[in-house]
């Protein structure tokens, strides 16, 4: 048993659907519902590189794939919610993988939907980039259709204070 921190929800109807975790030693893990109860939700989860997440957010990645084809093997894991806490519970072997649990082919996340969610463009906000993450970050202003020119100038007015 893994416990996860929760990062980010991608999908949210009524309860997530679709989430990032990462565990205690700073593994990615993509999560996708498909079944829930009144006590627990279960997910399908998956142990993802930085870079085929940030591709999947970019939109070039078809979910059911990331599922079928993981990077690395004994990398899916039956994840369970319950109130507060997030566990990677059952490491799955895939013969254990029923259509059930697998997103429907063709599902390819748009990071339009972060964005129609995300603050009005007049809010600021601080960011610090380890300098071995400048290169995903660079990626991820591209993708999701940020000018980089005027997110360096904020940067540099920040690093003056």
């Amino acid at each position: 048993m893994r416990k996860l921190t929760l990062i980010y929800i991608l999908e949210y109807y009524d309860v997530p659907q679709i989430l990032t975790a990462k565990d205690a030693t700073g593994t990615n893990y993509l999560c996708t519902m498909f079944r829930q109860t009144d006590e627990i939700y279960l997910y399908l989860g998956v142990q993802i590189s930085e870079a085929r997440l940030m591709a999947f957010i970019g939109g070039q990645l078809d979910l059911r794939n990331i599922y079928l084809y993981p990077e690395v093997d004994n990398a899916l894991y039956l994840v369970e919610a319950r109130q507060e806490s997030l566990e990677a519970k059952t490491l799955l072997q895939p013969q254990e993988i029923v259509e059930e649990m697998l997103p429907e082919t063709g599902y390819f996340y748009d990071a339009n939907d972060l964005a129609d969610d995300a603050a009005p463009a007049t809010d600021t906000y601080q960011l610090e980039v380890p300098a071995h993450d400048r290169g995903t970050f660079s990626t991820l202003i591209s993708r999701m259709g940020w000018h980089a020119s005027a997110l360096r100038k904020t940067i540099r007015k920040v690093a003056a204070l």
